[in-house]
């Protein structure tokens, strides 16, 4: 599908099927048809995401689809699509119950890399949602991204902050990057139950603990702001608290420490 008022101003009409003709300011079907580097036309935003059949037909316009590398379109990207779908929907709604959460996906474009010549084949895809948890009674937020190559055998991508996600977006544009408003958490992800494997985190078997426990473990945790910097620290010496932290978040004044290779979930009360 294309966007007839991007070669014509004057064109109010629909999006409609590419024609069998190029065009200047969009990509076209023919850019990806029996294209010789395994590219798919990978969606944006997803179409799973859209709740009416309408705003599902309108995800499959070209101007909401970048050239993706078909392994990490088909099986990494999409895994996560899905729960991150699966999380909003359980988790994210409003006070009549309707589903509610923001999400932007982007693109990172390569410097010369193109598909048939014309259309950008991206270095790096990213994905964020915020939402205001209802379960949790807080906004919570969540980032993924990856490289636009293959998939690795097993490649799972795994949730890091809005914060990491902002930074990493800052050092490929040289300057400030704010996906969301502020109301958004940049330093937590919320995501205690499952990791991103699907694994109920206090039910993993003792034997998948990591072998990196030794008697000189030690913990150190650190808060950070929007920019980075520290505004707060737990550190545990002797590493008698937990030894593998991943998540780390507060909920009604206990301090919560997540991990995918434990198989319990340490939690301290009064927090502040």
């Amino acid at each position: 599908m294309i966007e007839p008022q991007l070669e014509n101003i004057k064109d109010r009409g629909e999006m409609k099927q590419s024609e069998h003709r190029s065009f200047k300011h969009q990509a076209m079907n023919a850019d990806y048809y029996k294209n010789n580097m395994n590219m798919d036309r990978g969606h944006l935003f997803p179409c799973s995401y859209a709740p009416y059949n309408a705003t599902k037909n309108s995800t499959f316009t070209l101007t909401n689809a970048v050239p993706q590398a078909r392994s990490f379109n088909r099986r990494s990207w999409k895994r996560m699509e899905c729960r991150v779908r699966k999380y909003i929907v359980e988790n994210c709604t409003d006070n009549n119950n309707k589903i509610k959460a923001y999400v932007v996906t982007g693109a990172v474009p390569s410097n010369n890399n193109t598909l048939n010549n014309r259309v950008n084949i991206p270095d790096l895809m990213w994905t964020a949602y915020c939402c205001y948890n209802n379960n949790l009674k807080q906004w919570v937020a969540q980032a993924h991204w990856s490289k636009n190559v293959p998939d690795s055998k097993g490649k799972t991508l795994k949730p890091i902050t809005l914060g990491a996600l902002e930074r990493k977006l800052k050092n490929f544009y040289n300057d400030k990057v704010n996906v969301f408003a502020k109301k958004c958490p940049r330093t937590v992800i919320l995501s205690v139950l499952e990791d991103e494997t699907g694994r109920n985190r206090e039910r993993v078997e003792q034997d998948e603990i990591s072998s990196t426990l030794t008697e000189n473990s030690t913990l150190l945790v650190l808060e950070l702001d929007g920019e980075g910097e520290v505004v707060g620290s737990l550190h545990d010496p002797t590493g008698s608290l937990t030894w593998a932290v991943s998540d780390v978040f507060t909920h009604q004044g206990r301090l919560y420490l997540g991990s995918t290779d434990l198989h319990f979930l340490p939690v301290l009360e009064d927090w502040s």
